[in-house]
């Protein structure tokens, strides 16, 4: 016979459990929205500044050749930015009702468009960026892919050491059956043993007398990490920095 104290108690447990999963999902969707707030507010700061820098550059210049040069820019990193957009757009009515999509991404054409949204600094410190793409594309949602090597690669080219080009070598290969990124640099380095446990923490940075909000690090590890990944760094001071992401 069954004891209806018990059939109660199943019923409780059962809703407790069906609370909880929802608890969860609210605090995933919570998380995500946040990261996606952070992505346009961080990561379109730099295509827009360089929007400024080609409108100045334009407005200021009678050379023929310059103006088309910076026209020309201003159109692609204009399509690039807006394209970006138009994603995120996308990607947030969507995840409205569902988890973050993926889609095929080609590791060259995403590298390609950071570099294009950051090709102001690149120009001015005379920047050599090196590939060896080992593995080609991957699943992944795009719109944090873009964000996670923007932000890798304006670091590489914010934290830079004096009349020294920056160097920088991405590269993508497969261990152990996962997928990794792997972005090195020859610039200022981090201190890791004064600053390693800070490395990803919100609004931190380690480098005085930069355009820094602390943010970027912070943004990304939480990106690769809801996506079941992980991300971490060596680096010597006045030697480089090295970022692994594992997807």
């Amino acid at each position: 016979m069954i004891n209806p104290t018990q059939v109660e108690t199943e019923s409780l447990e059962e809703q407790n459990k069906k609370l909880l999963k929802i608890q969860h999902a609210l605090e995933k969707k919570v998380s995500q929205l946040k990261d996606f707030a952070g992505i346009i507010t961080h990561d379109v700061r730099g295509p827009a500044h360089n929007i400024s820098k080609m409108l100045e550059m334009y407005e200021n210049t009678d050379d023929p050749e310059l103006k088309k040069a910076s026209m020309d820019y201003l159109k692609k990193i204009s399509n690039d930015l807006t394209n970006n957009l138009n994603e995120l757009i996308q990607i947030l009515q969507i995840h409205l009702e569902k988890d973050i999509p993926a889609s095929d991404c080609v590791f060259e054409d995403v590298i390609n468009s950071a570099s294009l949204q950051l090709q102001d600094i690149i120009q001015q410190k005379n920047a050599v960026i090196t590939m060896d793409l080992a593995v080609t594309n991957i699943l992944y949602p795009k719109v944090y892919l873009q964000s996670i090597l923007y932000n890798l690669l304006s670091n590489s080219l914010k934290y830079t050491k004096p009349n020294i080009p920056p160097a920088i070598h991405i590269s993508t290969y497969e261990n152990e059956g996962n997928s990794y990124l792997s972005l090195s640099d020859n610039g200022l380095g981090i201190d890791l043993n004064k600053f390693g446990h800070l490395l990803f923490k919100f609004q931190k940075s380690f480098h005085s007398g930069y355009d820094s909000k602390g943010i970027g690090l912070y943004l990304i590890k939480n990106q690769i990490e809801e996506q079941g990944g992980s991300i971490n760094c060596t680096s010597e001071p006045q030697i480089g920095t090295k970022f692994t992401v594992r997807f």
